[in-house]
């Protein structure tokens, strides 16, 4: 009998020491575990650090886009302004501040030769213009030629073919501009054979923006094709938002995507606005 107590001592004994010593080996990983997840978790958190300071926010433009491999393509406005322009067709483009008009000046001027090589492209923005001398110097730098106007330019200019593109021609309100720099424009632009074809940016119709008299047309009023500055559609609003998001490797959620379009309705300026805010908070 004490023999039998003896050996199932030994085996309670045995248990329990073997159950200590699983829980002890337990313990023991566990804590190597709990340690391996903390360092896991430690690179991860470094490795989005990191991440994030190689993927700056992807909306940052503001004013004016001069990059042409950064230009949001609205291909079917950019299809009509390149065809009419290849016709000859002087185009004045309104639209809203902020709508993208002088990037997209600044687009067609500097990939217009690939589509119309037998034309070559100036662009001019106005703000940068002091007067109505300046504005010829500056034209006529562009082209190359000694600074000249009137019949002396058009001679110049004759047997050539040159798109200009006005960006804020607002600036022609100014004192400083008589309105004879807009008669001579039309001389030069007015014909199929004449040297310019124009491409104008302003917020507002030519004949309300220079109404020179209720008696005429404005000069350049009555030879340009006006096109309004459409606003994004929601599914450019889209394509948009996840072009600029694909080298970050982030996404935006459908309700994201409906904030950026109620906010802006399409508007370039709002959207990229609104989506540069919603980044941030997601970073």
């Amino acid at each position: 009998m004490s023999e039998f107590i003896k050996g199932d001592t030994a085996s309670i004994l045995a248990w329990i020491f073997g159950a200590i010593g699983g829980f002890a080996a337990i313990w023991f990983f566990s804590e190597k575990i709990l340690i391996a997840i903390k360092w896991f978790m430690k690179q991860l958190k470094n490795w989005i650090a990191q991440f994030r300071k190689t993927s700056p926010n992807p909306f940052y433009e503001q004013g004016r886009i001069t990059k042409p491999a950064r230009f949001f393509k609205q291909e079917a406005l950019l299809h009509t302004i390149f065809d009419e322009l290849g016709k000859g067709t002087n185009l004045s483009l309104i639209g809203k501040e902020k709508s993208g008009k002088s990037s997209l000046l600044y687009y067609v001027c500097h990939t217009g030769e690939k589509k119309l090589p037998h034309k070559k492209f100036i662009y001019l923005d106005m703000q940068k213009v002091h007067d109505e001398g300046d504005f010829f110097e500056a034209l006529c730098d562009e082209i190359g030629i000694p600074n000249r106007r009137g019949s002396k330019l058009h001679k110049a200019l004759r047997g050539k073919k040159y798109v200009l593109c006005l960006d804020n021609i607002e600036r022609m309100k100014n004192k400083l501009f008589s309105g004879d720099e807009r008669t001579e424009l039309r001389g030069l632009a007015e014909c199929l054979d004449d040297p310019l074809t124009l491409l104008i940016a302003s917020r507002f119709p030519l004949n309300e923006l220079f109404p020179d008299s209720p008696l005429e047309y404005s000069p350049l009023y009555g030879i340009c094709l006006s096109k309004e500055m459409p606003p994004f559609s929601e599914a450019e609003v889209r394509t948009f938002i996840e072009t600029r998001l694909r080298p970050t490797g982030i996404q935006f959620t459908v309700a994201e995507f409906e904030k950026v379009w109620q906010d802006s309705l399409g508007h370039p300026a709002t959207v990229q606005r609104v989506a540069k805010r919603l980044f941030e908070q997601r970073c």
